[in-house]
């Protein structure tokens, strides 16, 4: 059922519906056109669902609108199977970098998105520009990276036999200082919390001079950022 939204909400009844829609950016819009905005929103939600609703037929691509033949793909979706034409589905995600599911417009996890790479190596090969790359899987890829690097780093540290205070305010610290303002800036408290106090403990072990240097810079990283 649509819902007309009418002059007698007040401003802020406006801007609560908005968010709890998810429309962004409302605030510079009068009260007028805020509610125009809604509307139009709304009625075009409700088009789009009667419209999907009516795609929604396992033996029709959603994408292509013909009848599927294999191979195709299957996408669960709260408890729901949807089924794409296999080659429709990757030339309409790796044209769009939309890696939604097209219908429900939900994430699809990355990894489905692993099982149907396997599917491109097979059918393209080894060494195809096809690979469906999800904007999670690059930031996973990303903290993976960042966390050898400091891996590799407190690794130089315990294999170095002295670590003077030269060595230290030069070469190590800058690059840990670099490493660190890195992670916080691109990837969540969580995340960064766990790699940082992984660095510390590991620290910790390293039984050299100066060490305590890096230690500290750790605990303060800690207090001014997550406490």
């Amino acid at each position: 059922m649509l819902i007309q939204y009418s002059n007698k909400l007040t401003i802020k009844n406006i801007r609560s519906i908005a968010k709890l829609n998810k429309i962004k950016y409302i605030s510079a819009f009068n009260k007028i056109n805020a509610i125009k905005l809604i509307n139009d929103y709304k009625a075009s939600t409700l088009i789009q669902k009667h419209f999907r609703k009516k795609l929604m037929r396992e033996n029709i691509c959603p994408i292509s609108h013909e009848i599927l033949k294999y191979p195709f793909i299957s996408i669960k979706i709260n408890e729901k199977f949807f089924y794409y034409d296999f080659h429709t589905f990757i030339t309409y995600v790796n044209v769009s970098g939309d890696t939604r599911d097209p219908v429900t417009r939900e994430n699809i996890s990355d990894r489905k998105l692993q099982d149907i790479n396997k599917l491109i190596r097979y059918y393209y090969g080894k060494n195809t520009n096809k690979i469906i790359i999800s904007k999670s899987m690059l930031k996973n890829t990303d903290l993976n990276i960042i966390t050898y690097c400091l891996y590799d780093l407190i690794s130089e540290i315990n294999n170095t036999h002295e670590l003077t205070i030269d060595i230290v305010y030069q070469n190590i610290l800058p690059r840990m200082i670099y490493y660190i303002h890195y992670l916080i800036k691109n990837h969540s408290s969580e995340d960064c919390i766990t790699i940082i106090n992984a660095c510390r403990r590991s620290l910790l072990q390293i039984n050299i001079p100066n060490v305590d240097i890096l230690h500290d810079y750790l605990n303060l990283i800690i207090i001014l950022n997550f406490q």
